[in-house]
């Protein structure tokens, strides 16, 4: 898969990913908050954290010599991906207490 089109596919699974966690905890948020966390943390950790790095790992390409390299915008947007695995579960701690510090 061409570099550029990898980076845009992975800027679309982040945003979806967050769309999606962010809409799951609103609608578990009303629970207990242990069960809001353990929640919001998965959601995260799956859906903004390993599914883009798990699309990201199939398909980079493989360095060859002859292949043309990713530019500075490609190379940003996929150095990026492996942080928002490591990122997710800190947002959806934040995540989890906003929600569930309103509710008191």
């Amino acid at each position: 898969m061409h570099t550029t089109v990898l980076a845009l596919l992975e800027i679309l699974l982040l945003a979806a990913g967050a769309l999606a966690a962010r809409g799951f905890v609103r609608r578990v948020g009303r629970g207990e908050r242990k069960l809001v966390m353990m929640a919001s943390v998965a959601a995260w950790l799956v859906l903004f954290g390993m599914v883009p790095f798990l699309v990201f790992a199939a398909l980079v390409p493989a360095a060859r010599p002859g292949r043309a390299a990713a530019g500075p915008l490609e190379t940003l947007i996929l150095n990026l991906v492996p942080l928002a695995l490591v990122a997710s579960p800190v947002a959806g701690v934040v995540q989890a207490l906003r929600i569930t510090s309103f509710r008191r």
